[in-house]
């Protein structure tokens, strides 16, 4: 418990240092340059504001190409029929299971045989059900169900790159339309007569990217609905087929 408290503390006496620092080598650097420390930050990001819009614009080509990425990884190898279940096999496994005038031990042999020629979820989870005895546990739906359950957080673990993709686009959006909104007023601030027409134009720079961002995390936020609806749908599909071999 006291280790725990005592890197707790050293965490956060880090943190107070390094903001400590930065605000020190903020007010040297103004002070040493005879300059307004919010002056010379705008002046800084002004100076950089093209460049900064650029890495923003890279980095959502980035965030768009995972988006689409995972999302067709998903619907051309995860969730394709072939990788989940195989009916015919499934039906076939039904059959060496409930085989009469065989013994258990050699219904068991048969079935394992199909299931070696099989590499699909379905018979992954069944091979990890035999191996873990679920047949002898007090309530093998449950067995089943955890098994399950287990394969498809590992299915489900891409999913991760979409709900990334949907909540720092429109941070990084946000971002660049600060950057753009400090560099455009700063000019304003600077020049002697400002006419309208460019007030509106530096403003409309600076909202583009926050516009792409809220983009992007829509485009990501309904393919992730999408990918969770089927998900589901083959989650559903597998417990069926459980029921199927086993409930009879």
């Amino acid at each position: 418990m006291s280790g725990t408290y005592k890197q707790a503390g050293t965490a956060r006496t880090v943190f107070i240092l390094a903001v400590s620092l930065s605000a020190i080598a903020l007010l040297g650097i103004s002070f040493l340059r005879g300059e307004n420390m919010i002056e010379m930050l705008a002046r800084t990001l002004t100076q950089f504001v093209v460049p900064v819009n650029a890495a923003i614009m890279f980095g959502f080509t980035v965030i768009v190409a995972l988006t689409i990425g995972v999302f067709m990884h998903y619907y051309l190898f995860e969730l394709r029929d072939r990788f989940m279940y195989d009916p015919e096999r499934a039906r076939l496994i039904a059959k060496q299971l409930h085989a009469p005038g065989k013994s258990a031990e050699e219904r068991m042999a048969d079935v394992k045989r199909v299931l070696d020629e099989d590499e699909t979820l379905f018979s992954q989870i069944f091979r990890r059900f035999l191996n873990e005895n679920g047949f002898s546990a007090p309530r093998p739906g449950k067995v089943w169900q955890a098994l399950q359950d287990e394969e498809f957080d590992r299915v489900k673990r891409n999913m991760m790159y979409l709900s990334l993709a949907s909540v720092i686009s429109p941070a990084i959006g946000f971002l660049g339309t600060a950057v753009g909104m400090v560099a455009a007023f700063y000019e304003i601030s600077i020049q002697d007569t400002v006419t309208p027409a460019d007030l509106a134009t530096s403003i409309q720079i600076a909202l583009i990217t926050t516009v792409v961002g809220l983009t992007i995390k829509t485009i990501a936020m309904l393919l992730k609905t999408a990918v969770i609806h089927s998900i589901g749908r083959r989650e559903d599909q597998l417990t069926l087929a459980y029921q199927r071999l086993f409930e009879r």
